[in-house]
């Protein structure tokens, strides 16, 4: 594996650091006369807490706020006095509660200077959350994280790392993911998610968890592995819940954007140059994701359409096929749902009406396992249906198919996806089809 490591303590750094041994003073990191902290933003005079339960966005204290789920039952505290807040969930299927600060597109982060986030939570979650540090900039569109601490599933479920930062006394790995017609600040569109994520959660006072993300320091890292952001639309410290419940209180919440920019000179960062070559070669592989109509494919031109789903890789195999010389395969899944998956047109997939699906599957695990054909779909957010479930024995192609299957009524944007629920393996899939009920 090729791998090279940037330790970014310059050798002007380091002969700076050798005069200061000898008695050099320093400027203190947070000299008002260099530092643009939230807090300090002219904005309403702080007042009560406010409640909310459903989506709202707005501004106190210096700091913006937003409340956005897609269904469930939430409670977010906007507390007074600067950053914090407390949240609670339970019954969703994705809610973030979070505050910080939303920029006007117009600078990047350099422009803006150096980031941190100064933080104090008290974090209970139940099942899959984050706690990070979030946002998104545009041109090029991208979704980030900056992971501190998680629930019951690490993200991003990414098959491999394209490298490491250390930075703030811990190690993160560095993913880059893509979402595929998936909501956005910019309606639906496709994006990369760029992510740092701990390798070990923070430890506190029990539940309580201290500390300070270097987030320009994050974004130096991620540029040195090939992952450039555009211009800032936000930066915020996050609590997002997905299929879970629980409760955070943030009792620490400082935005700080210190000075002029300048480069990292305290990080070590590791670039794994085989998997980003490997990650190139498989979005080179995927074609664009588009809308089907009725289809009959066998992955003969390609993968057609198909598109990973959740960290997987999809490309064409031509080793092992059902039918022709090629098949599609799908490897290197973190999570049971992670798969392959095409969109469904809604000019020919009516809502209540009945269609044909099928396809042939084979996978080589070595041992019995189950695969299952779905369909996800949005309807006060994202729902799942199955459509077609099988035993798989081991080298065995199968057949996932249901004659007459009926999308439910009022589904938009519509995914047909084939996943494993029982088991991580790669597998193929080939002659796959959409077609008219057959029943």
């Amino acid at each position: 594996m090729t791998k090279r490591t940037i330790r970014t303590l310059s050798a002007l750094t380091a002969a700076a650091c050798m005069l200061c041994a000898s008695g050099c003073g320093t400027k203190p990191a947070t000299d008002p006369a260099d530092t643009q902290s939230s807090s300090q933003q002219e904005t309403e005079p702080a007042g009560e807490t406010q409640v909310f339960t459903e989506n709202i966005t707005g501004t106190a204290d210096g700091y913006d706020y937003e409340l956005w789920k897609d269904e469930g039952d939430t409670t977010f505290n906007v507390e007074p006095g600067g950053g914090t807040f407390s949240c609670e969930w339970s019954n969703i299927n994705n809610a973030l509660f979070r505050r910080g600060q939303k920029f006007d597109c117009t600078q990047t982060y350099p422009e803006l200077g150096n980031i941190y986030v100064d933080y104090g939570v008290d974090y209970q979650p139940v099942g899959n959350s984050y706690m990070c540090v979030y946002g998104w900039t545009r041109e090029p569109l991208i979704e980030y994280y900056i992971v501190e601490s998680w629930g019951s599933w690490r993200p991003p479920g990414a098959p491999f790392a394209i490298g490491t930062v250390t930075v703030d006394g811990a190690t993160y790995d560095i993913y880059k993911t893509t979402r595929y017609e998936q909501p956005s600040i910019d309606d639906i569109q496709t994006f990369d998610q760029y992510w740092s994520v701990r390798r070990t959660k923070p430890t506190g006072d029990g539940t309580k968890l201290e500390g300070t993300i270097s987030v320009s320091k994050h974004f130096d890292a991620w540029k040195k592995c090939g992952l450039e952001l555009g211009k800032m639309y936000e930066v915020a410290l996050t609590v997002e819940g997905y299929q879970s419940q629980g409760k955070a209180t943030v009792y620490k919440n400082e935005l700080r954007i210190e000075g002029t920019y300048a480069e990292a000179t305290d990080i070590e960062v590791t670039v794994d140059e085989d998997a980003i070559a490997k990650l190139a070669e498989s979005e080179a592989n995927n074609s664009e994701p588009t809308e089907v109509g009725f289809f009959e494919t066998g992955f003969e031109e390609g993968t057609m359409g198909w598109i990973p789903r959740g960290g997987s890789l999809v490309t064409v195999d031509k080793e092992n096929a059902d039918e022709g010389s090629q098949s599609l395969f799908v490897s290197g899944r973190t999570d049971y749902w992670n798969g392959a998956t095409v969109m469904l047109s809604a000019d020919t997939y009516k809502p209540g009406e009945a269609y044909h699906f099928k396809a042939r599957v084979m996978q080589n695990s070595g041992e019995d396992i189950t695969m299952k054909m779905t369909l996800q779909y949005n309807m006060d957010g994202e729902k799942y249906d199955e459509i077609a479930l099988e035993p798989a024995p081991n080298g065995e192609w199968i057949t996932l198919e249901n004659l007459a299957y009926t999308i439910p009524e009022g589904a938009e944007n519509l995914q047909l996806y084939v996943e494993s629920p029982d088991s991580l393996t790669d597998f193929y899939v080939d002659s796959v089809s959409g077609a008219e009920r057959a029943d």
